[in-house]
């Protein structure tokens, strides 16, 4: 696996960082619109959560896939410091488990959500753009968090070696 992203993690990390400014680009147009111009942009709302949608969820499989998001840094540095590598796998285990499971429910429900609105042609209000598409970067950011869960899950599994 670790090929394969080492490929695609820059490409996708570049990708969301233009698309974040493409939102900076956005809103700047929205306020110099509003404020001087007098010009309404009803359709920004709309655009920027859809970029925003998929930069959060996308994004935050990608933290996760590095565990650079948001951890018990102080107990873990502390075990790590101790070479108490069992206790510090049970913490990561368990929090494998739990993001893994919680992103599982949530892909499951999403499946639902995201057939409905594709069956129902459901579509945003002023750009029109199809609801499924928002809704598939939630899906796509909780499904990657679940198949770099997996891998994280298997992967903690060697704090538990007697070491000779």
């Amino acid at each position: 696996m670790d090929s394969i992203s080492s490929k695609v993690v820059p490409v996708v990390e570049k990708l969301l960082g233009l698309v974040g400014v493409v939102m900076i680009l956005i809103e700047t147009f929205a306020v110099f619109g509003r404020n001087i111009l007098q010009l309404s942009t009803p359709w920004v709302d709309e655009a920027l959560k859809l970029m925003f949608i998929w930069i959060v969820f996308v994004g935050s499989a990608l933290c996760f896939r590095k565990d650079e998001l948001i951890s018990l840094t102080l107990i873990e540095d502390g075990l790590k410091e101790k070479n108490r590598m069992a206790p510090y796998g049970v913490m990561k285990l368990l929090q494998y488990i739990a993001a893994t499971g919680m992103s599982a429910l949530v892909a499951y429900q999403l499946t639902t959500i995201i057939s409905t609105q594709m069956s129902t042609g459901e579509a945003t209000t002023v750009i029109k753009y199809p609801l499924w598409v928002m809704n598939l970067g939630v899906f796509v950011g909780v499904l990657l968090i679940v198949i770099f869960g997996i891998f994280k899950i298997v992967n903690t599994f060697k704090y538990f070696k007697k070491e000779a």
